[in-house]
């Protein structure tokens, strides 16, 4: 099988996976929102959990890409090096990660103070506890970013898609049998998944794993691992930083946005998963073609995926922004999720809809960074986006309210998709964005076509009922799109074959 059909094969594959594992996720979120709806005590325990799981982000995404990049340059000199490697940057990030949780349990009280400052003693207190409870998670999480890093690095994408769906069949089953627990359901179901994740993956990679004794830290692989993971570390970590001041400004709102923003959030990473997953299984491609100095190949799959991404999601763009109030009724708007939560995690999402095309930018040309090992660049465009974001939050708060908070999201990662393409080009002279020029006219054309066929349809259908809406909208606008941009992809996969012909000759 060529290069070409190699990759459409495995991410036809894999995006079986991600529709089946994010239908399953929406009916995992389905039956949480309509079981506990948005309150308190959901804010207390959302903004615990995902402050974990923001810090298991934030170290999991540095080793991740740190170690895909090195692993894959010593496994092309000596597999069992890159075995020997893969045993001790687990160690390495074990002893790491247990410094990390030590220091969670010891300022936990003043951490709660940070996320949440307007709440009183008490439940700052019940948030405090939460944050203990869940922090020797992160070791666990940080043991299967790590198995799936060894298995993407090794072109087995499958066994990593398959978290989701078991982090969505456990909450389920957890909600309905431990219906009378509350929130302890959840709290157990958090600890179940995770463990059988890291389990689940840790039997898949352990083949590529040479388990030997001695100081992790004197291999000079995991040495150059941790000093690129530094400024990656860095980045992750202002994007952390902005998260919780996103929260922070949220938990200062009405009772409950905190909840109705993550719920925005899970609604937004039904599309952003997609394009993660998809610039993940490139990155694999593109590292081992800049290792073989085929700097062509690599920046020829990075420019075309961006065309790719940018000419499929526009549309989904404009219609998340349309017909935000629509699709939050649709997925969470029943039992306890009532008519205040659709309206503040619709208000969330409408700011989430404009993040889609920049987030592709952003994801596809940190990966030509990342495949150079050059992790400062991004960490550079990161730090300065996310501090255009925290003024931008602060300063739209007070009048859209977390509207204002997720369209600042939104703006500053068109910053950082800008920069890091800027960056991009420094390092591969090849790299050519023109193709993308070229084509923005008329995306521009077709976008607005999809906007202007969809709002006229949800005024039209304004008396109908939210899914009937729903469909016809997106409909209308799919169509008007594809009449618009139907020429352009004709030329694309007919013509002149500037997508799916991946394997370009040097």
């Amino acid at each position: 099988m060529d290069s070409s059909k190699s990759i459409l094969h495995t991410l036809s594959s894999v995006t079986v996976l991600i529709v089946f594992g994010k239908l399953l996720g929406f009916a995992k979120q389905m039956v949480v929102a309509s079981k506990f709806g948005t309150t308190i005590e959901t804010d207390i325990f959302t903004l615990a959990q995902s402050f974990i799981e923001n810090t298991q982000y934030m170290l999991a995404q540095a080793l991740l890409t740190s170690f895909t990049a090195i692993y894959i340059k010593v496994k092309e000199k000596n597999e069992l090096e890159a075995q020997k490697f893969s045993c001790d940057t687990i160690k390495a990030s074990c002893i790491i990660t247990i410094f990390f949780v030590a220091f969670v349990f010891v300022t936990s009280k003043y951490i709660s103070y940070i996320l949440a400052p307007t709440y009183s003693w008490e439940l700052s207190l019940r948030l405090s506890n939460y944050l203990r409870l869940f922090a020797p998670l992160l070791i666990v999480y940080v043991w299967t970013a790590v198995f799936q890093a060894l298995l993407n690095s090794n072109k087995r994408f499958i066994p990593g898609e398959f978290i989701s769906i078991n982090q969505s069949i456990i909450t389920i089953a957890m909600v309905i049998v431990g219906y009378g627990l509350g929130i302890k359901a959840l709290v157990i179901s958090l600890f179940a998944y995770s463990v059988i994740n890291f389990a689940f993956l840790g039997i898949f990679s352990s083949r590529y794993i040479e388990y030997h004794n001695g100081n992790p830290f004197k291999n000079q692989n995991v040495t150059t691992l941790i000093r690129m993971a530094g400024p990656l570390l860095v980045g992750y970590a202002t994007l952390y930083i902005n998260q919780q001041v996103d929260k922070i400004l949220a938990s200062g709102l009405d009772e409950g946005t905190v909840t109705a923003m993550w719920y925005a959030t899970v609604l937004s990473n039904l599309v952003s998963v997609f394009i993660a997953t998809f610039c993940s299984i490139l990155f694999t491609y593109i590292t081992s073609a800049i290792a073989k100095n085929e700097h062509n190949k690599a920046a020829t799959i990075s420019t075309k995926t961006a065309l790719l991404l940018t000419v499929f999601f526009l549309p989904v763009s404009i219609l998340t922004i349309i017909e935000a109030e629509d699709i939050v009724k649709i997925v969470f708007g029943r039992g306890a999720f009532g008519k205040k939560s659709v309206i503040a995690a619709a208000s969330a999402l409408r700011g989430y809809g404009f993040i889609f095309v920049p987030y592709i930018f952003r994801e596809v040309y940190s990966r030509i960074l990342y495949g150079y090992q050059d992790s400062k660049s991004p960490m550079i465009s990161s730090s300065i986006s996310i501090t255009i974001n925290i003024i931008l939050s602060i300063a739209l708060c007070p009048k859209f309210g977390v509207f204002g908070i997720t369209l600042a999201s939104s703006i500053s990662m068109a910053v950082c998709g800008a920069l890091n393409v800027a960056a991009a080009k420094k390092h591969s002279k090849v790299l050519n964005i023109r193709v993308l020029l070229k084509k923005l006219p008329i995306l521009t054309l077709g976008g607005f076509a999809c906007g202007f066929a969809a709002s006229f349809c949800m005024k039209s259908l304004s008396t109908s009922g939210a899914l009937l809406r729903f469909l016809l909208t997106t409909l209308s606008g799919i169509l008007a799109y594809a009449i618009v941009v139907g020429p352009v992809l004709y030329r694309i996969y007919v013509k002149n074959k500037e997508i799916s012909d991946f394997n370009i000759p040097e």
